[in-house]
C-alpha cells in the first residue's frame, strides 16, 4: 500500500464499521506530532492518521518510552481480578511513590479469566492458554496446544518476545521456544500433544513482568504477522487478523525503546483500524526490531497523563460519552516519585 500521514486533532465520528479486508497497502507515513501533556522525561505520545489508498484511513496514538533516558520509568504487568477499565487501572497505580504515566490494555481473556500470561515481580499470576477446544466449543473438532507470543522485560531491564508454554502447570515456570511450533490454523494440521523442552529445544525463560498476547508480528525488523496468526492459532478466537480492526500493539528499538500503538477501528474517529500486517509495517516504520499484538477490538484503548482517555474505544459506539470495557490485564508505565 501507499498510505499517507497526516496529523489532526480527532474529532468524534460515527461512521459504520468497517470491515474492508487487507489490501496489500503498506505506510509511508511522516512523522508524527507529540500530543500535549506533562509527560515524564522519556515519555512521549504522539497521535497520527495513515491514509490509505482505498480512501479509508487509520488513526490512533504512539506511545514511546525510554528507560535509559529516565532511570525512574517503570514497565508494570496489572493482573486484575474482578476486572477494572483501562482508566481505574490508572487510578490504582497513583500513590505517594509513584505515578502512572500510560495504561495500555493487556492480553486476551474470556470472561473473567485471562487466556494470556501475566507476571508480576517474576512470579506468574497466570498462563497462555495451555489447550483449546478448536475451533470452539460448539463446534469442537479437536484440542489444540497453541504456542503464543508474549514480551517481558528481564532482569537487567531489557525487552524480549518470546513464544512461551507452560509445560509445568503446577510450578507456573515459562518455557520459551524458537518458534511457535508446528501448528497451522489455516491448513488445519496441529500437534497431537502439548510441547515439551526436550522435543522443541524450549529453555527456562524468567523475566520479571511480562504479558501475552499474540500474534507476534515483527521479528528481527521483518513483517511476520500473518505466518504467525496462523501457527499461534488466532483466526478462530475472534482476533480477526486479516480485517481492519482497533488494534493494541507493543514492541521495542533496537537501542531498547518501548513502542505501544493503539488504533480506532469500527468507525470510532472515523477511523477503520489496521490488520495485523498493517499493524506491523507501523512498528517497523517506527523503528521497532520486535514487535506483537495484544488483545484489540473493544478492549482497545491507551490512557495517557491525568487519566485520560487518549482513544475512542469501540464499545463507545454512538454514545456522547467514552465507553471502556473492564480488563483483566495491562500493562502501565510509571515514574518513581522522589
Amino acid at each position: 500500500m501507499t498510505a499517507f500521514c497526516t496529523i489532526f486533532m480527532i474529532a468524534c465520528c460515527t461512521e459504520k464499521p468497517s470491515s474492508t479486508e487487507n489490501t496489500g497497502d503498506t505506510g509511508d507515513p511522516e512523522t508524527p506530532v507529540e500530543e500535549p501533556g506533562d509527560y515524564p522525561h522519556g515519555v512521549s505520545v504522539e497521535e497520527f492518521r495513515d491514509d490509505f489508498q482505498d480512501g479509508t484511513y487509520c488513526s490512533g496514538f504512539i506511545a514511546t518510552v525510554d528507560f535509559n533516558e529516565n532511570p525512574d520509568l517503570k514497565f508494570n504487568v496489572s493482573y486484575n481480578v474482578p476486572k477494572k477499565t483501562p482508566s481505574e487501572i490508572y487510578d490504582n497505580f497513583r500513590s505517594d511513590t509513584e505515578e502512572p504515566a500510560i495504561v495500555i490494555n493487556g492480553g486476551y481473556f474470556a470472561g473473567t479469566t485471562s487466556m494470556s500470561l501475566a507476571v508480576i515481580d517474576g512470579s506468574a499470576r497466570c498462563n497462555n492458554a495451555t489447550s483449546i477446544n478448536w475451533p470452539n466449543d460448539e463446534q469442537y473438532q479437536c484440542t489444540v496446544y497453541p504456542v503464543r507470543s508474549a514480551i517481558g522485560q528481564m532482569d537487567d531491564g531489557s525487552f524480549e518476545i518470546q513464544w512461551t508454554y507452560c509445560v509445568d502447570q503446577s510450578s507456573r515456570k515459562q518455557t520459551a521456544f524458537p518458534s511457535a511450533l508446528d501448528n497451522d490454523e489455516q491448513t488445519q494440521t496441529f500437534m497431537k500433544e502439548p510441547p515439551t523442552a526436550e522435543a522443541y529445544n524450549g529453555i527456562p525463560w524468567n523475566p520479571e513482568e511480562a504479558v501475552g498476547g499474540g500474534p507476534r508480528i515483527v521479528q528481527k525488523g521483518q513483517n511476520v504477522a500473518e505466518e504467525n496468526y496462523w501457527a499461534e492459532v488466532l483466526d478462530s478466537g475472534g482476533t480477526a487478523g486479516l480485517s481492519r480492526q482497533p488494534r493494541t500493539g507493543i514492541g521495542y528499538t533496537e537501542d531498547g525503546k518501548l513502542i505501544m500503538i493503539v488504533c480506532d477501528g469500527r468507525g470510532m474517529n472515523g477511523s477503520s483500524g489496521f490488520t495485523l500486517s498493517e499493524l506491523a509495517e507501523k512498528f517497523i516504520t517506527l523503528g521497532a526490531v520486535d514487535a506483537m499484538n495484544l488483545d484489540g477490538g473493544g478492549s482497545s484503548a491507551m490512557v495517557g497523563k491525568d487519566g485520560t482517555v487518549l482513544n475512542r474505544p469501540s464499545d463507545s459506539g454512538n454514545s456522547a460519552e467514552i465507553v471502556e470495557r473492564k480488563i483483566v490485564t495491562a500493562i502501565v508505565i510509571t515514574e518513581m516519585q522522589k
